[in-house]
Formats: C-alpha cells, structure tokens, sequence
C-alpha cells in the first residue's frame, strides 16, 4: 500500500465528493539529503482531500512538522515549526488550463495515478524559513557584536548611512585637476 497515491480510476468514483486523507510520513532522511541545511525533521502530518470535478482533481491540504535548521545568525540548532497550505490541480486533460485562475498551481496528469508524495516533499522543503533564530537571540534587545564588527539591522544601516553629496551636473566634473597642462590651456582658450 502506498500512502498518497491512488489510481485516476478510483478517484473518478468520488465524483464531487471529497476523497479525504491523513497521513503521517516519516520523510526525515530524504529531505536532509536534498537539503543540507536540513539538521532533524520530525515526521510531517499531511491532511487534505482530493476533488474530482469536471475531468481534473483539485487537491487541498496542509502539512505540519517540526525541523531543526541551524540559527541565521549563530548557527546554533533551532527547532521551528513549519506549517503550509497548499493547492495543486491536476488536469487529466491539459485543455481544461485555461478554466483556471492563473496563480493556480496547475499540473498536467501524465499517468493513471495521482501520486501527492513529490509535491508533499516539495512543499516541505518550500515552506522551510529561510531567516532562523534561537528564542534567546528573538528576544535579545540588542544585536551582537565583537571587536570591530557590529551586526546592524536593516533600519539601523539607512540611519547610519551619511547623506549624499551634491555633485556637479556635469559628468566631467570630477576629473577636473587631473591634468593641471589641460586645465591651463581651456583658460587660455577662455581668454
């Protein structure tokens, strides 16, 4: 028996009536090898259910873990929750395109089998924060630093940025004293 996969056949049975699914998957050592980054992945909850209606098969659901990433700022390991929804249509025929909205994930049926596990190991990998803190440096009210270095937020760097300087509308301006003999002769042109 594979989990989240079932035959275009049997769904057809369903006809717009919800096939729904839970399912628990223990996805751990394939997704930390697609993702370095990835240092512990608790099993991921998938619940959802899948639509039959009008020849395509609209499928909702969300999934649910826990991952252990490494902390963006100390690369200390951090456990943070990871939660996604999720809706994909597969189109038994690619005509029916175009009786969709355009940000809707739309994928061609290729095979008498919906199979939902790429998509579920996709959507985990997606949904995996991409800035990571441990609670301590969430709460900490003043960032890090040592000798020489600073880390500054983003709204502290525009602060600390000085204010541009006026520049001449000329876009020769600045070489101006390069030459002192060139300077010389445009005066004597001038005169």
């Amino acid at each position: 028996w594979v989990m989240l996969k079932w035959s275009t056949s049997n769904l057809r049975e369903y006809n717009h009536k919800p096939l729904a699914f839970d399912e628990t998957l223990a996805l751990k050592k394939e997704l930390m090898e697609r993702d370095p980054e990835l240092l512990d992945l608790e099993d991921v909850r998938v619940q959802g259910e899948v639509l039959y209606s009008r020849g395509d098969f609209v499928v909702t659901g969300e999934l649910n873990t826990q991952a252990t990433l490494p902390s963006t700022r100390s690369l200390t390991p951090t456990t943070v929750p990871v939660h996604f929804e999720f809706k994909e249509i597969y189109l038994s025929d690619p005509d029916h395109a175009e009786d969709y909205e355009d940000d809707d994930l739309i994928i061609p049926l290729d095979s008498e089998w919906l199979d939902l596990m790429p998509a579920v190991k996709d959507n985990v990998l997606l949904a995996l924060p991409l800035r990571v803190l441990t609670p301590e440096e969430q709460n900490a009210s003043e960032l890090p630093s040592g000798k020489n270095w600073t880390l500054m937020s983003e709204d502290d760097l525009q602060a600390a940025k000085p204010e541009p300087e006026e520049r001449p509308n000329n876009p020769f301006a600045s070489l101006k004293g390069l030459f002192p003999d060139a300077d010389q002769d445009d005066k004597d042109k001038q005169d």
